[in-house]
């Protein structure tokens, strides 16, 4: 038994680095956007083999997995909203398609989140963050050819991911999980010495999004701990932070170009500003709904043609915006949906790091800070082929169980007669014993 655990540890552990982009090494050349749309078989059947063993391990763990459903809430609702898009989608077989595909990722999620307990979780993603830098650092290292760019962004490295802009994304993600979620299987000494590794590769990556999204945790995490203080004491600490940031942020502002062309990109934020006024105008055509999961991008129609003739006959692969993406993909009524689990999310995040009482308590709300930010400039929400909805689903759905058996513990903790107390004690019992082994302290 301890070896098929190990093996299932392994799996999810292989499934995290596919989803990366980290497994199947391809090329993508930013100066070849065809290449960029071609089919890749690899993937498709990487994707089969992944699905194909969670079916099983889904069935095995069923009461688990059916504990963690019941609790994912508003990530279910973005399931049945991708999946009942395909109704008004213009090729409604592709949009269902890629909609059940999005809900087996969120189900590999969950999976995750139900049948590990919460020490685990952050043990699984601190041996794939080991991987993702390590691997990157080896690659770059002695097969430069692929492990830095040879294209548009030539010696940017790019490790052990097809784009420069993913390996930023993973290491932002990596540095997160070794800094505050201090995986216990990892020891300290390769945790540190893979830490500063990664922020290495990140500053030699040059992929600004992921270092502005990291530079905004390490800015926030100080104000976090304030939050953490409680009455008058947080007065005197407040006073003199409040007009610090806010002339930062006025200096920020005013110099807005100045600081862009430190970091090497153009007023246009490398031509993003045209590519979400396009976008934007498109979103305009159908504002509530959408035109269905995934498909805005990948079906040539009118609205996609008006995109690219403004674009002057280029298409992007996505909006560089996770919001505008989803904007397009369900419209308004889809994000409400996101920003009711993000609020949920994000506010039992900043409960687990006030209270601070298990390993990890910190890692959430700046793994959450860290997509919100992320997604500003590059699209990694609500797609079939992205890493950061994984822990994103598995967050929300360790909170909530988490939730739930603190509930569960205080209804057991109350008088009842014999009877209930009987049925409160085997539900707890359940419970812990099931999904939740070694969550609260």
């Amino acid at each position: 038994m301890k070896l098929l655990r190990q093996l299932e540890k392994a799996y999810v552990v292989v499934s995290m680095l596919f989803f990366s982009g980290g497994l199947i090494q391809r090329m993508v050349a930013e100066d070849d956007p065809a290449a960029r749309l071609q089919p890749d078989m690899a993937f498709k059947i990487g994707q089969v083999i992944i699905y194909a063993i969670l079916l099983p391990l889904a069935v095995v763990h069923w009461r688990r997995v059916l504990r963690g459903v019941q609790q994912s809430g508003w990530i279910f609702a973005m399931c049945g909203f991708a999946i009942t898009s395909a109704a008004w989608a213009f090729d409604r077989r592709f949009t269902l398609l890629h909609g059940i595909i999005f809900s087996a990722l969120t189900l590999f999620a969950i999976y995750l989140a139900s049948c590990f307990d919460w020490e685990q979780q952050i043990n699984l993603f601190g041996w794939l963050s080991l991987i993702a830098i390590v691997g990157s650092a080896c690659i770059a290292i002695f097969v430069p050819a692929y492990g830095i760019s040879q294209d548009l962004h030539q010696g940017a490295v790019k490790g052990l991911f097809p784009h420069k802009n993913i390996m930023g994304r993973q290491l932002g993600f990596a540095i997160l999980t070794l800094w505050l979620g201090k995986p216990k299987a990892i020891p300290l000494w390769l945790r540190n010495s893979a830490l500063a590794c990664a922020c290495l590769l990140l500053a030699l990556s040059n992929a600004v999004t992921s270092i502005v999204a990291m530079l905004a945790c390490v800015a926030m995490y100080p104000v976090f701990h304030l939050l953490r203080l409680s009455g008058r004491r947080t007065l005197p600490l407040w006073a003199p932070l409040v007009p610090v940031l806010g002339m930062g942020l006025l200096f920020g502002i005013s110099n807005f170009g100045i600081v862009l062309e430190a970091t090497g990109r153009s007023s246009t934020l490398t031509g993003r500003s045209a590519i979400w006024s396009a976008v934007l105008s498109a979103i305009g055509r159908h504002p509530w709904l959408g035109y269905g999961y995934d498909i805005f991008w990948n079906r040539y129609t009118i609205d996609l043609a008006k995109v690219k003739f403004a674009l002057r006959g280029f298409q992007p692969p996505h909006a560089h915006n996770g919001y505008l993406d989803l904007l397009l993909a369900m419209g308004l009524l889809g994000m409400l949906v996101f920003v009711g689990s993000f609020l949920t999310s994000f506010w039992r995040a900043g409960t687990l790091f006030q209270a601070n009482q298990i390993r990890g308590a910190k890692w959430p709300m700046l793994v959450l800070l860290f997509i919100a930010v992320f997604n500003v400039a590059e699209s990694s929400l609500l797609r079939p082929l992205t890493f950061l909805w994984i822990p994103y689903v598995t967050i929300y759905v360790s909170l909530a169980l988490m939730r739930a058996e603190e509930r569960l513990g205080a209804c057991a903790a109350l008088p009842h007669d014999a009877d209930n107390d009987g049925r409160v004690e085997r539900e707890s019992q359940g419970s812990i014993g099931g999904a939740l082994p070694g969550y609260i302290t």
